[in-house]
């Protein structure tokens, strides 16, 4: 640094961040306005001069052929605050090509424009909108959703501006027109549209991934660097972020694409991702707001000759975990979030008379509250915005709940949005306690709303379950505690309900974002850490009689491989979350009864109290140790630590690790040795 302070190149005093002022008016609609077949020299800049001066933004699905020879340009649509879409590599007729060509045209197009811009496309418009469940199929596999057109301009077959306008003018909320990059009659009908468009209240939106309709924008900005001074390989560099929007930008993000050969060395006023290559920067708490308007810096100083190949900004709050929280498994997709696990939750706060909740999924019921009054359910949504108007003015809370399992099939949503005239706003903070449930049917909410073990006749298990009103979810709003629920029906740890799914059982999913439909590992981020875990798993286990063929020459044979899978999926676990979560091992033979494990240290005994209702009560206390009354109690065992409450099924036998299913293991506390727990209150 002193080298660089020497050379000049150290860094400069912080610029002030700017203010605000009045946000713009209010749409009552968004619409979809998207170019084909870009970037080409001459008409991609005097489109976007034309759609500059119109105040609009769009969606441009470039070729990638084209994104590879124009990669400035590419950069100049993302500066403008326009979105890029993938329109193939070379505009051929897809649903004539074989799956692996469709393939390869979708994934050169996706892998470019990540390259040039930083962020890797969602939507997906097939050339000359030709397309089948072939096409599609292979698009879902690259995460992307299909854009066709509610109207088409006609300006590829040379429409005029006239017309082109007059097509525009039948539009309405949410949808999206066709129009192309390269048409001299389309550039000429901008003004038009852009006023007709105000005429009726409408304004240019983005593509919602989620519904494939068009959505309020989220604001713009722009990013600007200069090299301030560069010597002996290394150099000084300043990159000026603009709010070009008529809001307050309450974040930015700042995309910088670097030359091989360069490095930054140090940034400041903003914190970055990486060093080279594709590197992003965010706003600190001091600069992240902007007014309409307003400018603020970050600099940086590095090695190389101080060469960017780009910078594009973009306004993060158009993220979905940046308009709602949740403490679920789930994959972030930027603008979206797909997740499979029952009771995942999002929460979130608004301002304004009412809120959109933008899904995709036809597989799941899902529970939707404001304010905490009763919730309303949606059955199998399908890809929507579900509204919810009529609300008085004021900030109101709106939660969201998954009440159904989809192992093999993600849902997808895409945030809230706030009703015309409205705003989301931050969510709401994380809760310090936290729970995470693991499990089969009992923790997943089976059909746990049904009267009758056959709910047939009241429309099957999907009607009748709710995860959101397990005892997990119940214990969790209880305790004010976010929670996960890791639970999937008729899985145990190491054989299924009935021996079904040989060579797979809980264990082969349970470290997975998506359970069956995707391999990839959840990673837990720094903010979950649970200070309980509560696990269930067993009943599948043993719940049926081995069948011919199966492993296991017995029952016996079975057990031995629970408890050693059992004990190596508790040290997994202790692992992962360290020695100060507490892991409770519940089991329902015990359903219905409350446990209450509590010791006297000075006696070295403990005491199980069992009490079922008003029909009896039982007290059995045992020596601490390595030994086992005949009769009901529990004990902790000297080879794994754990405090076990022993049914009379397990009478005479005092296996470490537990007696099969007949077993509820307390508290271990992580200390070393382990210590006897002062207390202990379990609810099978």
């Amino acid at each position: 640094m002193a080298a660089l302070a020497a050379a000049g190149l150290a860094a400069p005093q912080a610029r002030a961040s700017a203010g605000t002022s009045a946000p713009g008016r209010a749409c009552s609609g968004y619409v979809g306005l998207t170019f084909d077949d870009g970037p080409t020299p001459g008409n991609t800049p005097a489109l976007l001069s034309a759609l500059r001066i119109a105040g609009l933004r769009a969606t441009m699905f470039n070729v990638g052929q084209n994104v590879e020879a124009y990669p400035d340009l590419t950069r100049e649509q993302v500066a403008a605050g326009m979105w890029i879409g993938d329109h193939s590599w070379d505009h051929p007729h897809m649903t004539q090509l074989t799956a692996e060509q469709q393939d390869a045209q979708i994934s050169r197009t996706q892998d470019v424009i990540a390259r040039v811009t930083g962020a890797t496309p969602r939507l997906f418009r097939p050339p000359y909108l030709e397309t089948d469940d072939g096409l599609r199929a292979v698009e879902l596999r690259h995460g992307l959703t299909e854009i066709n057109a509610d109207v088409d301009s006609q300006d590829w077959n040379n429409a005029t501006a006239d017309q082109i306008a007059a097509k525009a003018r039948q539009l309405r909320s949410g949808d999206v027109i066709l129009m192309h990059d390269w048409p001299a009659n389309t550039i000429q009908a901008i003004p038009r549209i852009a006023a007709d468009l105000r005429e009726r209240g409408l304004c240019a939106g983005r593509i919602s991934p989620v519904t494939g309709r068009a959505v309020a924008p989220g604001n713009t900005c722009a990013a600007a660097y200069r090299t301030i001074a560069a010597r002996d390989g290394a150099f000084r560099g300043e990159v000026v972020v603009t709010n070009t929007g008529t809001t307050p930008l309450d974040g930015w993000r700042v995309t910088l694409a670097l030359p091989a050969g360069v490095r930054i060395s140090a940034l400041w006023n903003g914190v970055a991702t990486g060093t080279t290559g594709t590197v992003t920067v965010t706003g600190t708490r001091h600069n992240s707001a902007i007014g309409p308007g307003r400018s603020t810096a970050f600099g940086l100083t590095g090695t190389g000759d101080g060469t960017v190949a780009g910078a594009t900004c973009a306004d993060p709050s158009g993220d979905t975990l940046a308009r709602a929280r949740t403490a679920g498994r789930v994959e972030d997709l930027g603008d979206s979030v797909r997740y499979t696990w029952p009771g995942i939750t999002f929460e979130g706060r608004f301002q304004g008379t009412g809120v959109g909740i933008e899904l995709n999924d036809t597989a799941n019921d899902y529970d939707v509250q404001i304010d905490g009054a009763a919730p309303v359910t949606l059955r199998t949504p399908g890809r929507t915005t579900h509204w919810v108007t009529g609300l008085g003015g004021g900030v109101h809370t709106v939660r969201l709940v998954k009440r159904t399992e989809s192992p093999w099939t993600p849902g997808e949503f895409g945030g809230f949005v706030a009703a015309p005239g409205g705003r989301v706003l931050a969510p709401p903070a994380a809760r310090t306690r936290q729970i995470e449930f693991i499990g089969d049917s009992w923790t997943a909410g089976y059909g746990n709303m049904s009267t009758s073990r056959d709910c047939s006749a009241s429309g099957g298990i999907n009607p009748n379950s709710n995860a959101d009103q397990t005892f997990g979810a119940l214990t969790a709003r209880a305790l004010n505690a976010d929670h996960q629920l890791t639970a999937w029906s008729g899985m145990g740890m190491v054989r299924n309900y009935n021996g079904s799914s040989p060579g797979t059982d809980f264990r082969t999913y349970y470290d997975r974002t998506l359970q069956a439909a995707g391999t990839a590992a959840w990673q837990p981020p720094k903010t979950w850490r649970p200070q309980v875990v509560v696990v269930g798993l067993g009943i599948n286990d043993f719940s049926t009689p081995l069948n011919p063929g199966e492993p296991w020459a017995d029952t016996a044979a079975l057990a031995a491989d629970f408890r050693a899978a059992y004990l190596d999926f508790l040290a997994k676990l202790r692992l992962r979350y360290g020695p100060g979560t507490s892991i409770v091992l519940t089991y329902p033979t015990m359903s219905g009864t409350r446990w209450r494990i509590s010791s006297s240290r000075s006696s070295g005994s403990a005491t199980a109290r069992a009490t079922d209702g008003c029909r009896r009560s039982t007290t059995t206390t045992t020596p601490s140790g390595s030994t086992c009354s005949a009769a009901t109690g529990i004990r902790r065992c000297t080879t794994t630590g754990f405090w076990q409450a022993r049914s009379a099924a397990s009478s005479g036998r005092c296996p470490c690790g537990g007696d099969g299913p007949a077993v509820l293991v307390a508290f271990q506390d992580g200390r070393n040795p382990p210590q006897e727990p002062s207390s202990a209150a379990l609810i099978t």
